[in-house]
Order: structure tokens, then C-alpha cells, then sequence
């Protein structure tokens, strides 16, 4: 469980016959999810890009570096950047042309956004002013560490998303291309009576999906959910399709696009009535959808009956095994869609009951994360099979005690919550690798952590793993060329990063 112990392989096992490390030094601060993965155009790992300080400098600038490194972890590039003290790294991204990084500076009221492309070499900056409450706001995220203001666009550019400042809270996504195309944007409307987000959850050459909630205040329960198609070339709204409690109310978690170039979307729906903020869904839906916005076919998964029947249990299935977020969806040469994901419950928290009888104003309620599980569909999104697989329990405190368990799930997703780590899909040998940390617990011995990874090959699931052993807070795994497995690790007291390539036990 990545949450509580962090860890470094544990490398003299007989079946790690392969190794590579890197170390990188005079590193003054890192975080560590300002690295990640360079892909190429058949997704796999090509490099990793890694962005960090290097020095304090006279009259409160700050010395960084771009550090880029190919799949063998041997150095191509690193360019250095001296920014003023009072600039700080809001979020990283890259989108396999260019690297983003979204610096924000309060007492100048800005956002930049610095480009790089694979050979660190740096373009031209962007720069996008603050109002005050925009400046408030962003003070407020920066507590909780989470920014999710870019969303990369694979290949062709990246999408920068902005609270406005309207009459109320508002939005503005902002594209920046990096393939030559135009630069656009999508705002929601300046006087709107409503306050609006968005969060977009799928990109790709054709489309963007995103997510809009609106509600009449802050403290509203009533809430209308749109799913935005845009146009990716021009930012022009094609469709949308709102859910609320009169009409289909659906939570939409998952966008793609299937072998016809229609789009997918996939989620879960309530009963006519039912609030996602309070009421439990009722199981999955899949809707695809073609570019004019019409619905070709809707599929309605029970919990109830058919989940339930398929994976052979008595009476409800959630009530026994408890809701599933899905991470990814992956589609097989022979059309077959896997969708990969992990059970959880809301369970009564001790040390939040403890804390609120002393006046604490913590959650006293908590997700409890268990197994691993993959759902099986045929090309129509009908059921085929549901495969479980154990994994420890893994606690994260719930952001709310009133909201549904489900919003709770998919907002501390970008907290980490969860013990997924990525999916990687080798097209040539059409396989998947599901990749998760796990924190098991051992009679008699030593709890471990471990790396595991769920196979798909030849029609197959198969489980491996690696065991993971380090007290270590300051670190991640990353994909790695394909069949191994990058761990990366920063020491604040040497001023260092180490990286390990391990091959995994896959044949």
C-alpha cells in the first residue's frame, strides 16, 4: 500500500537476472509527480523527463532543472530554468511532442506555462493573469497538493483548465497546440447563475470529453451533470448530453473511442429521483454515441442482477463486495474491452471518530479499498466475465461524510487513494499489464509491499508479482520499456534521486 510504507526493490531474488540504475545528484527539492514517462508512437517507454530545484540564488530566484533520460536510464538532455522565489510548479504534463509545466507566482498575479520539448530544449512561454479570487483559490488547492489544471492531448497538444472569475465561478479551457494546429478556448457563460466546473476526462485526434457540473450555490446539493463534446481541432461544441435527477441521472467516469470512431462513454446510473450526491447507483451503463451526438446503443449493467449473477453471488453484489472504481479500459485485438478496476466500501474511521470527539473537524468516515477486479465485455458492452484479485485493505479518509460514496471514490482519485499505478498495452503481442502496489500482510513475518501486475495474454488473466522493501515517503514506480518496471526514490538528506530498472517475472 503506497500510502503507508514506500519502498525500493528488493532485488537479490533468482529471478531478477537484469538491473539497471541511475542516480542524480544536487537535487535541492523534488516531487516526486513532477517526473514521468516519454512515450513513442507505439506507446511504449522511450524515456523519462524529471523536473526539480538545483540551487537558492541571490535575490530569491531559484535555479531549476530539466533532466531528460532515455529508456536505459542514460542521460539525453538537461537545461536549466531561474525562476523568482515566489514561483511554485503547479502541475507537469507531458504529450509525447512537449513537456508543460504550469508555474503560478501570487504575488504577480500570473500563470506561466513552460514548454520543452525531448531534448529539453525550451519554447516559447506562455503567460495568463490572475484575478484575486482566482488567486485565493489557487492558495486554496495548493493546501491539498492536487492541481489538475492540464490535461495532455497525445500528439498534438495540451489543454489548460481555468477557474474564471465570472459572476459566479466559471471556467475557461484553454488549448495550446504543439503539432502545428490552432490555439482555441471554451468558456462557460460570463453571467451564468450557477457555479460551473469542468474537468476533462478523455482527449484524443477527433474529440474532447469533459465533465461539467453546475450547481446553484457552494453549499447546494442540487447538482446537473453535462458531458461536453468538443471539437479537438477548432474547441467547438459538438454535443452534449446533461443527466439530473428527472432524466437518466448518471455519474460518467470513462471516455473512448471504439473501432467505428464513435464515441464511448461509460459509467454508472441511478433511479429516476436518486441525487449522486447521497443515493447509490444502481450498476454500469455504456452509451456509444456518433459525432452528430445521436445514441446508436445504451447498455444497463445491474449490480442486483446481472453483475451479481455473473460473479455467482447471492443477492446484491455491492452489498457484498462494495462499489468499483474503474481506472482504465482496454480494447483487445479481438474487440473485447477489459475494464480495470478496484473494489471499495465506506467504512467508520477510528482515528476520525477519536479526533472529532475532540473537537476535530476530521471525516469520521473513510474508503476502505480492497481487491483488484477486471470486467469482461464482448464488442456490444455485454458482460462476459468478471475476474477478482486479492489484495490488501488500503484506507483513505472520506472528503465528506455526507456525499455518496462514489463522488467521495473519484474525488480522492486524484489524491492517490488508490492502489493502481498504470496500464501499459503492447499492441504487437496484444497484451495489457495492470499494474498495482500492494501492501500484504504475512503471519508470522514481516509485512511487504509488492508489485503487482494482472496479464492479459492470449485471451487469458494471469498475476505476478515483486516484492517492494523501503521506509522510503519520497517515491513512485513508473512504466518502463516493456516488461519491466522503473522504481524511483528521493532522498531529502543527499539531495538525491536514485532510479532502479527491474525486470519483472513475465515470460
Amino acid at each position: 500500500m503506497k500510502k503507508t510504507t514506500l519502498l525500493l526493490l528488493f532485488c537479490l531474488t533468482a529471478n531478477f537476472i537484469f538491473a539497471q540504475t541511475k542516480k542524480i545528484d544536487e537535487v535541492n527539492t523534488f516531487k516526486i509527480k513532477n517526473s514521468g514517462a516519454i512515450l513513442n508512437n507505439e506507446k511504449d517507454v522511450d524515456g523519462y523527463y524529471f523536473f526539480y530545484e538545483i540551487d537558492k540564488l541571490k535575490k530569491g530566484d531559484r535555479e531549476f532543472a530539466i533532466k531528460i533520460l532515455d529508456k536505459n536510464l542514460t542521460e539525453v538532455a538537461q537545461k536549466k530554468y531561474v525562476d523568482n522565489k515566489n514561483t511554485f510548479l503547479m502541475k507537469s504534463s507531458f504529450n509525447n511532442q512537449q513537456m508543460m509545466f504550469a508555474m503560478a507566482n501570487y504575488k504577480e498575479k500570473k500563470i506561466s506555462l513552460l514548454m520543452f520539448d525531448k531534448k529539453a530544449e525550451q519554447q516559447p512561454t506562455i503567460e495568463i493573469p490572475l484575478e484575486s479570487k482566482e488567486v485565493r483559490y489557487i492558495q486554496y488547492l495548493q493546501q491539498t497538493g492536487d492541481f489538475n489544471v492540464i490535461f495532455p492531448v497525445e500528439n498534438k497538444g495540451f489543454i489548460f483548465n481555468k477557474l474564471e472569475d465570472n459572476k459566479k465561478i466559471g471556467y475557461s479551457l484553454k488549448y495550446y497546440p504543439t503539432d502545428g494546429g490552432k490555439a482555441w478556448e471554451y468558456n462557460s457563460p460570463e453571467d451564468s447563475k450557477e457555479i460551473v466546473t469542468i474537468n476533462p476526462i478523455e482527449a484524443n485526434d477527433k474529440y474532447v470529453v469533459a465533465i461539467e457540473m453546475a450547481r446553484p450555490g457552494a453549499l447546494s446539493r442540487k447538482m446537473t451533470i453535462r458531458t461536453k463534446v468538443l471539437d479537438i481541432n477548432t474547441g467547438a461544441l459538438l454535443f452534449q448530453k446533461e443527466y439530473n435527477k428527472e432524466s437518466k441521472p448518471k455519474l460518467i467516469t470513462n471516455a473512448f473511442l471504439d473501432k467505428d470512431n464513435n464515441l464511448l462513454l461509460m459509467g454508472e446510473y441511478f433511479k429516476e429521483g436518486d441525487n449522486i450526491f447521497d443515493d447509490k447507483s444502481l450498476g454500469l451503463s455504456t452509451e456509444v454515441i456518433d459525432s452528430t451526438g445521436k445514441t446508436l446503443h445504451e447498455n444497463f449493467i445491474s449490480w442486483k442482477d446481472d453483475v451479481s449473477k455473473i460473479a455467482k453471488v447471492d443477492g446484491n453484489y455491492l452489498q457484498d463486495k462494495g462499489y468499483i472504481y474503474f481506472h482504465n479500459i482496454v480494447r483487445t485485438q479481438k474487440n473485447e474491452y477489459y475494464a480495470i478496476g478496484e473494489f471499495y466500501k465506506r467504512t467508520a474511521s477510528a482515528s476520525g471518530i477519536a479526533l472529532a470527539a475532540l473537537g476535530g473537524g476530521n471525516s469520521v468516515t473513510q474508503l476502505t479499498i480492497t481487491n483488484s477486479v477486471i470486467f469482461k465485455f464482448n464488442s456490444e458492452f455485454k458482460l462476459l466475465g468478471i475476474q477478482e484479485f486479492e489484495k490488501g485493505k488500503s484506507r483513505a479518509p472520506s472528503l465528506s461524510d455526507f456525499g455518496s460514496p462514489q463522488l467521495n471514490a473519484h474525488a480522492l482519485k486524484s489524491y492517490g487513494a488508490f492502489d493502481y499505478e498504470y496500464t501499459q498495452v503492447d499492441k504487437l503481442n496484444d497484451r495489457f499489464y495492470a499494474c498495482f502496489i500492494d501492501y500484504e500482510r504475512i503471519k508470522g513475518e514481516k509485512s511487504k509491499n509488492a508489485f503487482k501486475t494482472i496479464i492479459y495474454d492470449e485471451g487469458k488473466l494471469s498475476e505476478d508479482k515483486i516484492y517492494l522493501d523501503n521506509d522510503s515517503k519520497d517515491f513512485r514506480v513508473l512504466p518502463a520499456k516493456l516488461g519491466n518496471v522503473l522504481l524511483l526514490e528521493y532522498d531529502k538528506k543527499q539531495k538525491s534521486i536514485s532510479l532502479h530498472l527491474e525486470k519483472l517475472n513475465i515470460k
